[in-house]
């Protein structure tokens, strides 16, 4: 004759409460909690070029949806790169003024990357707060290849004068709307070199670089 309805309850109370089994419950409630958490919600915004190795590794944003990604150059790349227009993908360069309000960490500051560490027609000789790097990724439906295009992305007097330069553009979006309003305008400077995504491991295993301003030009 088997257990009765009573035996059966009270035998499953005793294997839920072994500490083998706690231990299993309470492992399987923290992974649930951590599969829900928003994604992004504790990541760590970093600053500047790193390097190991041979390459050099920065921070860039995905422009489709804000999130933060990481790029490696090998130090002996071509540069320029060699690819043709139909293997480029557009880089946006997004630069800051120094006189913005914006506390965020930008991919980059003039100490912390050695490109774009002034903005020529920018108050001050130039002087920059930092910049953004936007590249679209292909597993978000960007628009990704290894050589990149830059595209120098740069406020007009209206953007300084109605605040603009105070508000991160972290999307292709948003950018698109910055310029149509008048705000931000494009400028394609010539620049074309390869680089490709990498993890956040190993953009934290480089060692971080720092650099030297240049004086102002005349």
């Amino acid at each position: 004759m088997g257990p009765t309805t009573g035996e059966r309850r009270t035998s499953r109370r005793k294997v839920l409460n072994t500490p083998r089994m706690l231990v299993s419950v309470a492992f399987v409630v923290a992974l649930v909690m951590a599969t829900a958490m928003p994604a992004g919600a504790t990541t760590t915004w970093y600053t500047g070029m790193r390097a190991f190795g041979k390459v050099t590794v920065e921070p860039a944003i995905n422009d489709a949806n804000g999130k933060q990604v990481f790029l490696l150059t090998p130090d002996k790349a071509p540069f320029p790169s060699k690819a043709g227009p139909v293997a480029q993908a557009p880089l946006y360069l997004v630069a800051y003024p120094a006189t913005s309000t914006i506390t965020d960490p930008l991919n980059c500051t003039p100490t912390t990357c050695d490109h774009a560490q002034s903005i020529p027609g920018y108050p001050d000789g130039g002087a920059e707060l930092g910049h953004d790097h936007l590249v679209g990724l292909a597993n978000t439906g960007g628009w990704w290849n290894v050589a990149w295009d830059v595209e120098l992305d740069v406020f007009t007097p209206q953007g300084f004068q109605d605040g603009a330069i105070n508000t991160r553009i972290m999307t292709l979006d948003a950018l698109n709307q910055a310029k149509t309003a008048g705000d931000v305008m494009g400028i394609d400077i010539g620049v074309v070199f390869n680089c490709s995504a990498v993890s956040a491991a190993t953009y934290a295993r480089a060692t971080p670089l720092t650099f030297t301003v240049p004086p102002p030009g005349p």
